[in-house]
C-alpha cells in the first residue's frame, strides 16, 4: 500500500511561512530572494556578484538554507496499526525528518537516492511531519557538492525541495525490502533482504520467464545472517532460459521477476515485481569495450543536468524518454551524468530505448578529493546506495568517483578502496576512479576498469583543447589522424578500455529566439545581454547568418574528433562535452542542441547530420589531405569500422561529384567484401587522377583558372537486409582542386606590408593599393591570432583564448569566382583561417570576418575593401605571400590579385588615411 502526500504542504524558511505545493522546490513555488551567488572560476569559496550574472542563468529565486517543509497527517492517510510504515521522498537535500517534534533516523538517503524513514509507530491523525531539507550540506562535503552537477548553480541550480515521489510505504511487519538481479553469462543470481521486526523464518520464492526452472526457492532464518533488522540473502546461481533474449542498444529486451515470502506455514506475506535485463558489459583481452561478448563503439555524451525550466532533474519517466529519444537520434548510444545521478525514471527510460548510462558520485573536487572532513564516509554512503538502488537497470553499465578529482597519495588510497567496495557488491559493471582525473596528468589507475581522459602525461587524446592545442588546430588537415601513438604509450602500462572525455566543445553563437522559451525558475539574463550587445554593434540584422557558420565549423570538427577516434583501434570509443549547451560557465552554447534540448532550428543541428559520423559503422577515407592541384594524384585506403552487431558483407560504390552544379564527374563500383563486426577493415583503395577529372569540368565549363570543390560519396552497400545495416551507409567528403597557377601581381596594382607614403601617393591619385602586411602580432598590434575551429568552450572560462569563433565569408562577393566557398570555414581555408584577424571600425563590412565570442563582440576582419581618398584598397592580415605552399592559399592570393584588377573591384564603403594607418599603429 502506497499513500501519496502530494499536494499543499507548509514551508518555513528565515521565520517566515509560505504555502508550497510537493512535490517541488522553492523555486517552483516561487519561494525565495535574489540570485547572488557565484563561483569563482579559480576556486570554489562563494562570492558575492555585482549587478547582472553574465556567466550563467539567474534563478528567479534563490534561497541555501534549512528549509521546514510541513504536514497534518489527516484521517485518510491513518495506516493499519499491524503494518509498517516508511516516509519516502524520491529526492531531496540534505534531509532530516521530525514526527511531532522528535528526529526519526534515515535508513537511507543520499542527493543521489531516495530518502527512506522508518515511522512505524510515529505516525496518527493529527501527526505533524517536518521534513528539513538543508542545501548548504551542513555536516556533508559541502564545496565538493556545490561544485557538481548534482547541485551547481552553472545548471541544475542548487535548489532546496521535496521531488519526484514523497509518500508514506506500508508493508507487513516481515516484507522484501530489497531484490536485485544479477546475470553474467546464461546464469543469475538474486540478492534480497528481507526486513524483519523480529526473528523470522520461512521461504521467499522467485519467479521469472527468463529462467530455465519456473522458480527459485530458498529458505530464510534468523540465524547468522539478521542484523539491523534485515536478513540478507543470495541465491545460488539460476540457469537462464535457453531462448533469453539479451539487452544491448538495438534491442530493450526486460523481463520481470516476482518475489514472493512465505512464512513456515505456507502463508504468502509480501510481494514484489523488478524490471530487470540481461546484459554482459565489460572488455575484451584487446582492452576494448564489449556488450554480450561483442565490441562496440562508445558514443557517449555528457549530461551535465541543464534543465532550465524546473531548475532539477525531471522526475517523471516520458520525460526521459523524450531526453533519450533526442539522444539516440544523434547517434549517441551511451549517456554520462556528469558528477550527477539521475532518478530512476531516467534509468527506466534508458533501459526501454538501448542507452547505456554512465552516472557519477555528486563530487567535482579538483584538489583534495576524498580529503575533507566527512567526504570518504559521505561518498562511501552515495556509492552503495547508487550501486544498490539502481541495480536492476541494465542500462546502467558503468561508473565513476566523480569528475575531475585531484588529491594527495591519501585520497588515491581512498579512491582505490572505494572500487574495492563497489566491485564487492556488484561486478557485473564497469568502476573508475573518476573522469579525467588529474587530467590525464598521473596516467592510468590500475584498478580503475576503464581509462577516460583528455590526456595522457600531457599528450591529447582529442583533436582540440584550450589553448587551441591539438591536431585540429595544429597540424595540417587530413583524414588521417589517429591517436596510436598515444595510445601506444597507455598500453605500456594499461590494458584495459580507453575512451575520450568531454570531446567536442566547440563553441557556436546563440539563437536568441530560445530566450522566449524560458517560462520556468531560470531567467536568461546572460542570453539578453549577449543580444543587447549584438544589437548595440548593428549585428542583429546577420546573426542568424553567423549562427550558422559557427555551427557548420563546429559541426565539421566534431565530425573530425569522431573520425580521429574511429581510425584509432585501441580506442574503445569518446565522450562528448556536449550536444546540448551549457547555460554556465561563462555561457558555454557548445551543443547541436539548446539548453531546452531542443535541435537548435539550423541546418547545421540535423541530427542527420550529425547521426552519419556518430553511427555503429562509418565508412573512412583516409585522405592524405583535402586541397590538390589538378596535376596531382589522390590515393588513399578506404577502411569500413564497423562496430554494428553483425558482420556485413557488401560492395563499395564511390562516386564524385562537382559541387555546385551536382554533376557527376566519376563513379565506381569495388568488389564485395567482407567486414567483420568489431574491426576496422580496409575495404580498398580511393584513387582519382585530377587531370582526367578536368576534361571532365570542362562539360560543365569551369574555366581554366577557377578552382573546384569536389564532393566524394562513399557508400557501403550490404548484400543482406537485416537488421540496423539494411540501408546503405554512406560517408560523404569534399576535397578541392586548384590550378597549378603562380599569383602575379598585376602592373595595376601596389602592394605593400605597411600603410607608406607610396600607399598614400596611389591612393590620392586614384590607384589601387594591396595592403598585405605579415600576419603576426608586431605588423598587426590591434589583432588577434585566430584559428580553424571556433572557441573551445567559453571564454568565460579559459579566458586566455582570444576568441575567434571562425570566418564569416561574403561568398557571394565576386572575389570568389575563382576560389570555391561557402560562408564559413572548410577545410581549404585551413592555413589562412589560423592567421591574425584585426580589428576595423564598425562600419566596416568584411570580406572575409572573423566571428568573435560573445564575450567581446569586435568586429575583426582578414579581408576587406573600401575607398580611401581617390583610390582603392584592399586590405589582407592573412600574409598569404608566406604560406604559397598551399595550393589554396596561392589559389586564394591569385583570386584576389585578378578581382583588383578587373571591373569588380568598386568598394562602396570609405576609410580616411588616419583610420588605415591605426590598423598598423
Amino acid at each position: 500500500m502506497y499513500i501519496n502526500l502530494e499536494g499543499n504542504w507548509k514551508v518555513r524558511i528565515e521565520d517566515k511561512e509560505y504555502d508550497v505545493m510537493i512535490p517541488g522546490t522553492l523555486d517552483e513555488n516561487g519561494v525565495g530572494g535574489a540570485d547572488e551567488l557565484l563561483l569563482k572560476k579559480e576556486g570554489r569559496e562563494f562570492v558575492k556578484a555585482d549587478g547582472p550574472i553574465a556567466s550563467r542563468f539567474t534563478r528567479k529565486n534563490y534561497y541555501m538554507g534549512e528549509a521546514v517543509y510541513s504536514r497534518v497527517i489527516d484521517s485518510k492517510d491513518v495506516v493499519d496499526p499491524d503494518c509498517r510504515v516508511f516516509l519516502e521522498v524520491e529526492r531531496s537535500r540534505g534531509l532530516k525528518l521530525f514526527v511531532d517534534g522528535k528526529k526519526v533516523e534515515s535508513i537511507r538517503g543520499t542527493l543521489s537516492t531516495p530518502y527512506v524513514f522508518e515511522v512505524t509507530g510515529l505516525v496518527h491523525e493529527g501527526s505533524r511531519i517536518e521534513l528539513v531539507c538543508d542545501n548548504s550540506y551542513e555536516g556533508m562535503p559541502a564545496a565538493n557538492i556545490l561544485y557538481s552537477s548534482a547541485a551547481t548553480d552553472e545548471t541544475q541550480t542548487n535548489w532546496n525541495g521535496l521531488i519526484g515521489k514523497v509518500g508514506l510505504k506500508v508493508v507487513p511487519g516481515n516484507f522484501i525490502d530489497d531484490l536485485r538481479i544479477y546475470t553474467r553469462g546464461n546464469r543469475a543470481y538474486v540478492k534480497a533482504a528481507i526486513s524483519a521486526d523480529a526473528g523470522f523464518q520461512g521461504n521467499i520464492v522467485i519467479r521469472s520467464k527468463a529462467f530455465r526452472e519456473e522458480a527459485a526457492q530458498m529458505a530464510i532464518s534468523n540465524t547468522n545472517d539478521y542484523s539491523n533488522n534485515c536478513i540478507q540473502i543470495e541465491t545460488d546461481s539460476i540457469e537462464l532460459a535457453s531462448d533469453v533474449l539479451k539487452w544491448d542498444e538495438y534491442e530493450d529486451n526486460l523481463y520481470c521477476v516476482e518475489a514472493t515470502l512465505y512464512d513456515l506455514q505456507g502463508k504468502e506475506i509480501h510481494s514484489v515485481y523488478k524490471t530487470f535485463g540481461i546484459r554482459d558489459f565489460g572488455y575484451d583481452n584487446t582492452g576494448r569495450l564489449t556488450i554480450n561478448g561483442r565490441r562496440f563503439f562508445l558514443r557517449g555524451e555528457a549530461n551535465c543536468a541543464e534543465f532550465p525550466e524546473e531548475g532539477h532533474w525531471p522526475m517523471d519517466k516520458d520525460r526521459w524518454l523524450d531526453i533519450m529519444e533526442k539522444y539516440k537520434s544523434y547517434g549517441i548510444n551511451c549517456v554520462r551524468f556528469h558528477s550527477h545521478c539521475p532518478p530512476e525514471a531516467a534509468f527506466e527510460a534508458a533501459d526501454k530505448l538501448g542507452i547505456m548510462v554512465q552516472p557519477e558520485l555528486s563530487h567535482w573536487n579538483p584538489v583534495d578529493a576524498f580529503i575533507p572532513e566527512n567526504s570518504y564516509e559521505y561518498y562511501k554512503k552515495e556509492l552503495v546506495e547508487i550501486i544498490t538502488s539502481y541495480a536492476n537497470h541494465p542500462s546502467f553499465v558503468m561508473l565513476t568517483l566523480g569528475n575531475e578529482l585531484h588529491s594527495s597519495e591519501a585520497g588515491i588510497s581512498k579512491m582505490e578502496e572505494l572500487l574495492d567496495i563497489a566491485k564487492s557488491i556488484d561486478d557485473t559493471r564497469l568502476y573508475a576512479w573518476g573522469s579525467n582525473n588529474f587530467y590525464g596528468d598521473r596516467g592510468a589507475n590500475g584498478k580503475s576498469d576503464f581509462y577516460t581522459a583528455s590526456d595522457y602525461r600531457k599528450t591529447m587524446l582529442r583533436a582540440t583543447s584550450a589553448g587551441m592545442k591539438g591536431h585540429l588546430n595544429e597540424d595540417y588537415p587530413s583524414a588521417c589522424h589517429n591517436f596510436n601513438e598515444v595510445c601506444n604509450e597507455i598500453r605500456k602500462e594499461y590494458r584495459k578500455p580507453i575512451f575520450g572525455f568531454e570531446v567536442g566543445q566547440y563553441e557556436i553563437l546563440p539563437d536568441f529566439d530560445e530566450i522566449q522559451e524560458f517560462r520556468g525558475v531560470s531567467d536568461p539574463v546572460n542570453y539578453k545581454m549577449i543580444r543587447d550587445r549584438a544589437e548595440q554593434k548593428g549585428a542583429l540584422k546577420d546573426w542568424k547568418k553567423y549562427v550558422e557558420a559557427t555551427g557548420e565549423t563546429a559541426l565539421m570538427c566534431y565530425g573530425e574528433e569522431v573520425e580521429a577516434v574511429l581510425r584509432t583501434p585501441e580506442m574503445s570509443g569518446l565522450s562528448l562535452l556536449g550536444i546540448q549547451d551549457f547555460p554556465g560557465q561563462g555561457t558555454a552554447l557548445v551543443g547541436m542542441m539548446n539548453s531546452h534540448m531542443e535541435p537548435k532550428p539550423y541546418k547545421f543541428a540535423a541530427p542527420e547530420r550529425f547521426r552519419e559520423f556518430f553511427a555503429p559503422v562509418r565508412v573512412l577515407a583516409c585522405l592524405p589531405k583535402y586541397t590538390y592541384t589538378f596535376s596531382e594524384l589522390l590515393s588513399c585506403d578506404i577502411t569500413i569500422a564497423n562496430y554494428g552487431k553483425r558482420d556485413i558483407g557488401g560492395e563499395i560504390e564511390v562516386e564524385i561529384s562537382e559541387e555546385n552544379t551536382g554533376i557527376g564527374l566519376m563513379h565506381q563500383t569495388q568488389r564485395t567484401q567482407h567486414f567483420p563486426k568489431g574491426e576496422l577493415t580496409t575495404a580498398g583503395k580511393l584513387g582519382i587522377r585530377f587531370s582526367l577529372l578536368k576534361s571532365g569540368l570542362g562539360r560543365i565549363c569551369i574555366p581554366e583558372d577557377v578552382g573546384v570543390c569536389l564532393v566524394i560519396r562513399i557508400s557501403l552497400l550490404p548484400e543482406e537486409s537485416r537488421g540496423i545495416e539494411n540501408e546503405p551507409i554512406t560517408s560523404t567528403y569534399k576535397i578541392w582542386a586548384f590550378p597549378d597557377i603562380t599569383p602575379a601581381k598585376p602592373d595595376s596594382v601596389y602592394e605593400t606590408a605597411s600603410f607608406d607614403d607610396t600607399a598614400l601617393k596611389v591612393l590620392e591619385e586614384g590607384g589601387t593599393v594591396f595592403l598585405s602586411p605579415a600576419s603576426d602580432k608586431e605588423s598587426l598590434p590591434h589583432s588577434i591570432k585566430a584559428q580553424f575551429s571556433t572557441d573551445f568552450w567559453s571564454v568565460g572560462t579559459f579566458d586566455f583564448q582570444e576568441g575567434g569563433m571562425g570566418q564569416y565569408i561574403d561568398d557571394s562577393h565576386p572575389l570568389f569566382k575563382r576560389f570555391p566557398t561557402g560562408n564559413h570555414n572548410e577545410w581549404q581555408w585551413w592555413p589562412m583561417a589560423g592567421r591574425r584577424a584585426v580589428f576595423v571600425p564598425d562600419k566596416i563590412k568584411p570580406i572575409i570576418k572573423e566571428l568573435d565570442s560573445y564575450s567581446y563582440l569586435r568586429n575583426m576582419a582578414k579581408l576587406f575593401e573600401c575607398r580611401c581618398l581617390k583610390g582603392r584598397v584592399m586590405f589582407s592580415s592573412m600574409g598569404l605571400s608566406d604560406l604559397l605552399e598551399y595550393p589554396e592559399a596561392k589559389a586564394l592570393l591569385y583570386a584576389i590579385y585578378a578581382y583588383l584588377d578587373s571591373d569588380d573591384f568598386a568598394p562602396t564603403q570609405e576609410l580616411t588615411p588616419g583610420e588605415i594607418k591605426a590598423l598598423f599603429d
